[in-house]
């Protein structure tokens, strides 16, 4: 092991929690919205709902690319009811080992993004929002991920060995150009449009 490697491998051991327990608090939400409604949520729907999240990850990476991430997931977070404070209280009560305040951060903004993507593209209103956040109250698997793979859902996660922290630093970047602007709202012109067609939908 090099001396930048040997220098590197707290903060990738990190990165690499960070990962696992992000994953895991994912599954948890899966799993709960199985276990409520499993005829809406079954398998085939559950992919589709991971698959659904990598999109929007990708969407928020263009939006934070044009300094509009905070104002819109605010804005989201806002139209469905979904209080941050919440969302970090969950976070340290099933991912203990996560300490540092801004990694909590983290990993409540993506548990926010799964929330408002489950409201806005599954037809969740208030009453059900309501019944996942008390479920997701109630003690949780420790490993998830494990009773996912009943539904052919499953974690290969990278080794620490695999991982360099220095990849997620920011990185100078050009100012956005208008097309990357223009590409950005495009993403969000879709999330919209499934608020829409579903607003009058089940609760």
């Amino acid at each position: 092991m090099t001396n930048r490697k040997i220098k590197d491998y707290p903060k990738n051991v990190i990165l690499h929690r960070c990962i696992l327990e992000n994953w895991r608090n994912l599954a948890r939400i899966m799993l709960t919205l199985n276990r409520l409604y499993p005829k809406q949520f079954y398998p085939k729907k559950m992919q589709e709902w991971l698959e659904g999240y990598a999109d929007n990850c990708r969407e928020m990476d263009k939006l934070e690319a044009v300094d509009a991430y905070d104002y819109k997931m605010a804005e989201w977070c806002e139209e469905y009811g979904i209080d941050t404070t919440w969302c970090i209280a969950f976070v340290k009560r099933n991912s203990p080992s996560i300490k540092i305040p801004m990694n909590i951060e983290v990993l409540a903004n993506n548990i926010k993004l799964a929330l408002v993507q489950t409201c806005s593209e599954f037809g969740i209103g208030d009453k059900r929002l309501g019944e996942i956040k008390a479920a997701l109250e109630e003690k949780q698997p420790t490993e998830p991920e494990h009773e996912l793979t009943k539904f052919g859902i499953e974690f290969e996660p990278m080794t620490v060995g695999q991982l360099d922290y220095r990849k997620l630093l920011p990185q100078k970047q050009k100012k956005a150009s208008y097309t990357d602007i223009k590409r950005g709202y495009e993403g969000l012109a879709k999330l919209k449009a499934y608020q829409e067609d579903v607003r009058g939908g089940s609760q």
